[in-house]
This record gives structure tokens, C-alpha cells and sequence, in this order.
């Protein structure tokens, strides 16, 4: 490797390889999510999900360990999206109870762009800790976890805010997580064709009702 090679890291033959190969994994995940929306963990094969990508199984196998290591890198990659854009919306807005509220804008929205999730979500899980675990594995539960304890302090923020009134935060952050996961999972099962936006009108609507409930000076 020639000395500007190594003074500017990797050379430009590597660097190209390196694109190729996250093109490659980019590929293969997004072939893998509509592959285990539409079969299950179980009955989705690798060779399925390598014609859907348009690479070799071979290649597969290079790029992912085994179908249990293709399956969590398939969700967290879908949850790690997901996050950010709930997060990025929240963090643009000042006024707490509107940052929690804004939670379930951002999830149904993103339900909505990513079915396919949804699908491998409500198949396997149906929301419960236990479930996830067996599911998507141990890493897909810490990742619900996380979530889940971001958006309590959100409700923590609200009640610190005078929201809420004697309601406890840690319930209605779990409760919020719930039911929007809860409702966009029946709409994929029962009601595709309809817009997940016809729920979320009515969701967002009972928790801007919880957040009206004011004690000005409450705590969590």
C-alpha cells in the first residue's frame, strides 16, 4: 500500500469493496424483510431470500452467518430506521406533552412505510417481552427495551410538565407503545388496503385526552 494509502486509511480499490459489500448487505436486507413478512422465520428459506436479492447463496452465507443472525440484523436494521425518525421528530419540538404525542404520529407513519416489519412483528411477538425474545432474539428485545424506556421519559417529561395529572408515566409510556403497535398490527392482519392514518386520527385523540388531565406541579 503506497504511503497515501495508508495516510488516508483504506485505499480506493478497498474503499470500493467495502460499498460493494454494504450494497450488497443493503440488498439482501430488504429482500429478507419481504421474504419473512410473507413466510415466517420458519418457513423462509436462504434461497429464497438470495434469488429475491439477486445474489449467489454463496455470497449469503458471506455476508450473513446463518438465517438466525440474517433474521435479527433484518430487524434491527428496520427498528434502527424507525427509531430514528420517531426520535428526530420528537427532538424538533419544545412542548413535552406534543413530543409524546408526536411518538404516535412517527409510529404509525412508519408502520405504514415499513409493513413488511410490522408483519414479522405481529406474527411472532404480539407485543409481549417474552415472545420478542423467542421471536427476533435477545438483541431485538434489548432494542424494544431501549425504546420503550425512551418514550416513559417522554411521559415523564410531560408529567413534570402538569400533564397527565395522578396518572403514572412508566403506564401510559408502555400503554402508548401498545396500543399503536397493537392497532397497526390488526390493520396489517384484518385491513390492509385501508391508511394506518384513519387510526392514528383516533389513537392520537385518547392520549391527547390523557395529557389534558393537568396537576400543575405533579411529578413522576
Amino acid at each position: 500500500m503506497s504511503a497515501s494509502a495508508t495516510a488516508h486509511g483504506a485505499s480506493p480499490r478497498e474503499r470500493r469493496r467495502r460499498e460493494d459489500v454494504e450494497r450488497r448487505r443493503a440488498d439482501v436486507l430488504a429482500a429478507a424483510s419481504s421474504v419473512f413478512a410473507a413466510k415466517g422465520f420458519h418457513e423462509a428459506q436462504m434461497s429464497e431470500i438470495a434469488a429475491a436479492a439477486e445474489v449467489a447463496r454463496n455470497t449469503l452465507y458471506t455476508l450473513f452467518a446463518s438465517k438466525e443472525n440474517l433474521y435479527e440484523e433484518t430487524v434491527a436494521a428496520a427498528h434502527e430506521r424507525i427509531r430514528g425518525v420517531v426520535e428526530e421528530r420528537a427532538d424538533s419540538l419544545d412542548e413535552p406533552g406534543e413530543r409524546l404525542l408526536s411518538v404516535i404520529d412517527s409510529l404509525f407513519r412508519c408502520y405504514e412505510d415499513n409493513a413488511d416489519l410490522l408483519r414479522i412483528y405481529a406474527r411472532g411477538t404480539h407485543g409481549l417481552p417474552t415472545q420478542i425474545r423467542g421471536a427476533m432474539g435477545e438483541s431485538s428485545l434489548r432494542r424494544f427495551q431501549s425504546f420503550t424506556d425512551w418514550v416513559i421519559g417522554l411521559a415523564r417529561e410531560a408529567q413534570r410538565a402538569g400533564h397527565l395529572g395522578g396518572l403514572d408515566a412508566e403506564t401510559v409510556g408502555v400503554s402508548l407503545i401498545g396500543t399503536v403497535t397493537t392497532t397497526a398490527a390488526r390493520w396489517i392482519e384484518l385491513a390492509p388496503e385501508r391508511s394506518l392514518e384513519d387510526r392514528a386520527v383516533h389513537v392520537r385523540r385518547q392520549f391527547a385526552l390523557l395529557l389534558e388531565s393537568t396537576a400543575p406541579g405533579a411529578t413522576s
